[in-house]
């Protein structure tokens, strides 16, 4: 139930990484990733969960790595004076 719950919000975040407007969304979702993980890290190793949900870390360190790779490039100022005219 939880991977139909991350994957659905995931493949809207890869086709919202088209649109430069979407990219305070895409480093939210990435930075909220990179959080969890390091959360999950700190839990593993102080025995808090099992040490097999290390796996989970690393997942959750590819996703943000993922989403900050494929986020649009930020515009410059000229590029977007030239849209708005």
């Amino acid at each position: 139930m939880m991977l139909s719950l991350d994957v659905t919000p995931g493949i809207f975040l890869l086709l919202a990484a088209r649109d430069p407007a979407n990219r305070s969304l895409i480093a939210f979702t990435a930075w909220s990733c990179f959080a969890h993980a390091a959360l999950m890290a700190v839990q593993a190793f102080r025995n808090f969960i099992a040490r097999g949900e290390l796996l989970g870390v690393a997942l959750f360190a590819v996703i943000g790595v993922t989403l900050i790779v494929l986020a649009p490039a930020k515009q410059s100022m000229q590029s977007a004076s030239a849209v708005g005219a």
